[in-house]
C-alpha cells in the first residue's frame, strides 16, 4: 500500500529508523492509558516492533503506518486499519499520538484520512473504531470525523464504546 497524506501529515510504513520512536510511544504510560492493555514494557514493545517489521509487513497489506509532520518530518505517532475480529471482514481504525502532539488536530486529520482510505482503497462499506468510555478526547475526534456511537462492547476489562461510519452512496 502507498503512503497516505493529509494537509499536514504523511503516513508511511515503518522503517528500521522508526523503531525507537514506536517503542517510545508504546512505553509512555500516559499515551498508552487508553490503548489495549496499557503501557508496554520495553521488551514487549520491541517484540511488537519485530513482529510488525519482520512478519506483518512481509505478509499483509501495509495498513499500519508511522505518522510524520510534513513541515519538519518529526514523528507524530501511529495509525492503523486492522481487522476488528477474526469472524468478519470489518475493519477498525486506530491512532496513537505522542503526548506533545495532543490537541493540535492531528488525530482528527488521521481519522478522516483512514476512513477515506478504507472506503476508497479497501472497499469497505462501514468502518469501526473502539474507544474507552472515559477517553473523551478520542470520542470527540471520532465524532468530529463523522463517526457515530453504535453500541457498547464488553471484554475482560469492562465496557467500551464502538463507533461506526457508513459509506455514503
Amino acid at each position: 500500500m502507498a503512503n497516505l497524506q493529509t494537509e499536514r501529515l504523511l503516513l508511511k510504513p515503518y522503517q528500521e529508523k522508526d523503531k525507537e520512536s514506536l517503542i517510545d510511544l508504546f512505553t509512555d504510560e500516559k499515551v498508552m492509558k487508553h490503548v489495549g492493555d496499557g503501557v508496554l514494557p520495553k521488551m514487549e514493545a520491541e517484540l511488537i516492533w519485530e513482529k510488525l517489521h519482520n512478519q506483518f509487513y512481509k505478509t499483509t497489506p501495509k495498513t499500519i503506518w508511522a505518522v510524520f509532520s510534513k513541515e519538519d518530518n518529526r514523528y507524530i505517532g501511529h495509525a492503523s486499519i486492522r481487522p476488528m475480529n477474526t469472524k468478519s471482514n470489518n475493519k477498525e481504525i486506530g491512532f496513537i499520538l505522542k503526548r506533545k502532539e495532543w490537541g493540535k488536530g492531528f488525530a482528527t486529520e488521521i481519522t478522516k484520512r483512514l476512513i477515506q482510505f478504507s472506503f476508497e482503497e479497501l472497499n469497505q462499506k462501514k468502518i469501526f473504531a473502539t474507544v474507552d468510555n472515559d477517553n473523551y478526547a478520542s470520542i470527540n475526534v471520532l465524532e468530529k470525523s463523522g463517526m457515530k456511537f453504535l453500541k457498547y462492547g464488553y471484554d475482560e476489562e469492562g465496557s467500551y464504546s464502538i463507533f461506526i461510519i457508513y459509506l455514503k452512496d
